[in-house]
């Protein structure tokens, strides 16, 4: 196979001027890191310099060398480790394109980092992010047009070629055209999975790349299909982003937010790879913690799921009173009542009391409370107390000198009376003095309280902090129903009631984290400042309106990218239902942007197909269903027996099986994690077979033979995948539905399904 690629390689008419351009760039591309290399050294060595020379009475000079040497190197260093990614693979295709009025084409060459040429500027490399790029992933031959920062440009393109080319050397040439399937493509999907996720800027295609590249000024909602490619074009969007606006934003102003830290872990080296750090990344739960300094243990995020699972088709009385609660939780509805609630804290918040300097008033309770609701409306409730104080002391200080020169004058007017009325006795001298001493006594008290006034006044204020407010709000029902709107006596019963009975223990649901945080930026506001001006969210349809409100509010800023699929909605419960409540309630009207992407890249024509058979079993209103790319393999197998030990050993011989294949991710996706660990027992009594049970709790995903909770397999992908009923049967209700989905669609190449009995008889009906 690899002598006739060779052959075919050799054969193409520009493979000597493809050889020698390659081998020209990576000399210039090794010249370049030595250089860079020395400059480091030299400026280095400046730098050390300047601070020995660091004059303490006259600093400006040395100071404006150190600065402007430490920004050569912080330059050096960006493109440095650029043109280390680059020297075995500096780039990844070519296109020759003559832009409108030019006389001759330029022959570009892609990769993922700019590279000119000292001599003449020429581009050597062009970046993937670059706006002439977009040609490659959107144009086809003949007449194109793309973006730039200063409109559209319009020209001609006459080549799109791809190489592969790895460790420095050329193995193929791929010209392409209207009719050719993209061969790169099929090659990139047909290939093993290991343990993390990968760039994929030579194979980015135009529905994705349209998502990359879209205006950053909207908040953009795209609505993925499962394989499409959502958590990838994030990445490469915010990569993207960085680039084009490199003026504007900084890495650290960019904030991730994805499902667990598993998943962080599975993403992390895909930013590195396109030249990208210090992009904040984090979970909700994480975000919460950090911000709001919660000390109550979190119930386990996954714990309710679990118990809807485990409810008789998913319609008991505890099931729906559950639900009922958590989708509460999570709606602007809640938003609206906490907000009645904090208005209501604002009116009672100054205490009935004036400001005084012993029993002269400074400023009245009225003069406070006008101050304190209305003077400083912009500010969290408790910050507003910063700038109370420093109005009281401002006043006191002002106000003080006025005092003080009154009670003088006082006393002083008393002292002229009595020399003024009486004989010039002992007892007009002992009167006097006793003024005297009455005078200095209140002024010197005076002063002495002044000292401690602002203090003592605002000691009156309640210490609290965010988890006795929501404590008070979330558990006695005469507030949900004073501040809630026409809420039924039996909800709120169940939901106060339920949410004290973890509180009692220091603990709290999921659902409770985002009203935690909304109040304590409303009543404290946010101790740790942060950068953040774009927010990307994966795995969106787990989100709620409010979770994404708060998110919104607290950054002041609309710039999201919210990626997601209603289909895979395992927590719609809490979550969002769909996108257009996120489009018309969140955003300011009329600027959200909303693109779909129904192509899937990740699995076999005939896996997704058995995949949309069991999504459209569910009915629900909207399904968008994922279109497969034409990559065939086998047809999903289904296997049924009669005992747990035949089907563990059956699951067993797969394994062994797909191992000896060469795949190197092997899933065991079960239901449960109770049922992942009864397998997993099974398995190890057999000795054959070492797998690692995934549970919410891990944060490395290291590949190879896994056990997996359906609902943890969101948002991976496997090599192979071996759905395993053993116990746990999936019926047909929607959250079943769904997790069976997810389960199916996690397969890059190879999926079976062994039960035992007739569990997922819902597959017999496809």
């Amino acid at each position: 196979m690899k002598g006739n690629m060779n052959m075919s390689l050799k054969q193409h008419p520009d493979y000597k001027k493809e050889m020698d351009r390659l081998k020209y760039t990576i000399d210039y591309v090794e010249n370049s890191i030595n250089a860079a290399k020395d400059s480091r050294k030299s400026l280095r060595a400046d730098i050390k310099e300047a601070f020995i020379d660091l004059d303490p009475t006259d600093s400006s000079l040395s100071y404006v060398r150190i600065l402007t040497n430490a920004k050569f190197l912080d330059m050096i260093e960006k493109n440095y480790d650029g043109l280390v990614r680059a020297q075995r693979k500096p780039y990844f295709c070519r296109i020759d394109f003559k832009m409108e009025g030019e006389s001759k084409p330029s022959k570009l060459y892609i990769g993922k980092t700019s590279l000119y040429r000292v001599e003449d500027e020429a581009p050597l490399i062009v970046d993937w992010r670059s706006p002439v790029a977009s040609v490659y992933y959107d144009g086809r031959l003949g007449e194109v047009t793309y973006d730039t920062p200063l409109g559209q440009a319009v020209g001609e393109l006459f080549l799109k070629r791809q190489y592969t080319i790895n460790d420095g050397n050329l193995e193929n040439i791929m010209d392409v055209d209207i009719t050719t399937t993209d061969t790169f493509l099929q090659a990139a999907l047909g290939e093993n999975k290991d343990n993390k996720l990968k760039d994929i800027v030579s194979t980015i295609q135009a529905e994705q790349n349209e998502i990359i590249r879209a205006d950053i000024a909207s908040p953009l909602i795209v609505q993925g299909v499962a394989g499409s490619g959502k958590t990838t074009i994030a990445l490469h969007r915010i990569a993207y982003l960085i680039y084009t606006y490199e003026e504007t934003f900084d890495p650290d102003n960019f904030l991730i937010i994805a499902p667990n830290k598993l998943f962080l872990n599975y993403i992390s080296e895909v930013l590195p790879e396109l030249g990208v750090n210090q992009v904040k990344q984090t979970t909700f739960i994480d975000l919460v913690y950090d911000v709001a300094a919660i000390k109550y243990k979190l119930v386990s995020a996954d714990e309710k799921l679990v118990k809807l699972m485990k409810s008789t088709n998913n319609k008991s009385v505890e099931a729906q009173a559950l639900k009922k609660v958590s989708e509460f939780k999570g709606s602007l509805e809640f938003k609206e009542l906490i907000d009645r609630y904090v208005e209501a804290l604002k009116q009672e918040f100054v205490p009935e009391q004036d400001f005084c300097l012993e029993e002269y008033t400074i400023y009245t309770s009225a003069q406070i409370k006008k101050m304190i609701i209305k003077d400083f409306y912009y500010l969290p409730l408790y910050k507003r107390l910063d700038e109370l104080k420093k109005a009281l002391k401002n006043k006191l200080k002002r106000d003080k000198g006025t005092i003080i020169k009154q009670v003088e004058e006082y006393y002083d007017k008393q002292i002229e009376r009595l020399r003024d009325t009486m004989e010039p006795t002992e007892q007009r001298r002992l009167k006097i003095v006793e003024l005297i001493d009455k005078r200095d006594s209140k002024v010197e008290l005076l002063k002495k309280t002044s000292r401690t006034s602002v203090k003592k006044y605002l000691s009156l204020y309640p210490k609290s902090d965010v988890m006795i407010y929501y404590k008070d709000l979330i558990t006695e029902p005469e507030n949900i129903y004073k501040f809630g709107d026409k809420l039924e006596y039996l909800f709120v019963d169940s939901m106060t009631k339920s949410t004290l009975e973890y509180m009692r223990k220091k603990k709290i649901e999921f659902e409770d984290l985002t009203a935690i945080l909304y109040l304590k930026y409303k009543i404290f506001g946010l101790e740790k400042k942060m950068s953040i001006k774009y927010i990307v969210i994966d795995e969106a349809q787990d989100f709620s309106l409010f979770q994404i409100y708060v998110l919104k509010e607290m950054f002041g800023t609309e710039l999201f990218t919210i990626l997601g699929d209603l289909s895979q909605g395992i927590h719609s419960y809490r979550g969002t239902k769909n996108w257009n409540d996120v489009i018309e309630k969140v955003f300011e009207k009329g600027k959200c942007r909303y693109l779909t992407l129904q192509q899937s890249y990740r699995t076999t024509i005939e896996i997704m197909n058995m995949a949309n058979k069991v999504l459209q079993i569910s009915n629900m209103p909207g399904t968008i269903f994922a279109h497969p790319v034409v990559r065939h393999g086998d047809e999903p197998s289904i296997y049924r027996f009669n005992s747990k030990d035949k089907l563990v050993q059956e699951l067993e011989n797969k394994i062994l099986y797909l191992k000896n294949e060469r795949y190197s991710t092997i899933a065991v996706i079960c239901k449960t994690y109770e049922e992942c660990k009864m397998v997993n027992k099974m398995l190890d009594k057999k000795g054959n077979i070492k797998a690692k049970q995934l549970s919410s709790d891990d944060i490395q995903y290291e590949g190879g033979i896994l056990l997996v909770p359906s609902y943890l397999a969101k948002g991976l992908e496997f090599d192979a995948v071996i759905i395993t009923s053993i116990v746990e049967d999936y019926l047909e209700d929607e959250l079943d539905i769904k997790l069976l989905y997810v389960a199916m669609t996690r397969a890059l190449h190879k999926l079976d399904i062994l039960c035992v009995g007739n569990n997922l008889s819902m597959l017999d009906r496809i």
